[in-house]
């Protein structure tokens, strides 16, 4: 078989006009298929309507945070570190009592947070958000 060198030979050529349609369709699949995870926020379990019971006020306990992250137990003020042992005292005394929380609105919100970890980690089962 004769070959003409003198011939130029094409370049073969990959087809590109549907190269968009293609990403486009990876990009619904990838779309579609990947899940998002969402922060879990802090795990509390709110009352329904209609729910509301009155409540005596000795068998509530006010825990305030100030601005500067100073809590108060009850206008008593009590140390970060030493929190957990306050609430696992009044626990050990009353162990239905309902921890007030409220804090000023220029409190820190991990102050808060902190707060809120305390009560989780003394097993305190009534916790109400004020405002």
């Amino acid at each position: 078989m004769l070959v003409d060198k003198n011939k130029k030979r094409e370049d073969a050529e990959v087809p590109q006009g549907s190269l968009a349609d293609i990403s486009f369709l990876i990009l619904i699949f990838f779309m579609v298929s990947t899940t998002i995870n969402m922060d879990k926020g802090i795990g509390l379990i709110l009352p329904g309507e209609g729910q509301e019971k009155e409540i005596y006020k000795e068998n509530i306990t006010n825990v305030m945070v100030d601005p500067r992250g100073n809590v108060l137990l009850d206008e008593k003020q009590v140390e970060m570190q030493n929190l957990s042992g306050e609430l696992r005292q009044i626990l050990s005394e009353k162990p239905d009592m309902i921890f007030s929380v409220k804090t000023h609105p220029k409190t820190k919100y991990q102050d808060y947070i902190d707060v809120l970890d305390k009560l989780k980690t003394v097993n305190a089962k009534n916790i109400s958000i004020a405002q």
